[in-house]
């Protein structure tokens, strides 16, 4: 299995494309918010909406899965203290593996309660200086490897 995840371009359509053609042998595209895009531009992408997709609505949250992991996708700025937390406890009560979120714009990933918690950081801009970019999940259920990859 190999799940592409990235959020927060803003706007951006470019590295959209350049992930569609650089790993057009994933099995699932995901983006975590914040795209600011028509539908039209996200076909290939199970999107959610951010805190600032005002014109195009995509839903709150989803629950997707991929060869037998299930996926949790919210953009997070729905959590205010706690965020891995809060979560990692959705994501359980979904019966998901893998909670993907956005909004901070900083690479993370983190395992709570036992659910592998993967923020791919910002395809735009990244808070804490590091330059733009995503995450790669690929294995199987129960043993999953996260990867960062820069931007083009």
């Amino acid at each position: 299995m190999k799940v592409v995840i990235c959020s927060d371009n803003h706007g951006l359509i470019a590295p959209l494309e350049d992930i569609l053609k650089l790993h057009s042998d994933a099995d699932a595209f995901i983006h975590c918010g914040d795209n600011e895009l028509p539908p039209e531009y996200m076909k290939k992408f199970e999107a959610v909406t951010g805190n600032n997709d005002y014109f195009y609505h995509y839903p709150e949250s989803l629950v997707i899965e991929v060869k037998g992991v299930r996926f949790f996708i919210t953009h997070g700025h729905q959590y205010y203290r706690n965020r891995v937390e809060g979560l990692s406890k959705d994501a359980l009560n979904h019966h998901c593996d893998v909670a993907c979120y956005g909004h901070t714009h900083i690479y993370n990933v983190e395992s709570v309660r036992g659910v592998l918690c993967v923020n791919p950081g910002s395809l735009r801009y990244n808070r804490d200086n590091t330059a733009p970019c995503y995450a790669i999940i690929e294995g199987e259920k129960g043993n999953l490897k996260v990867t960062q990859h820069l931007t083009l």
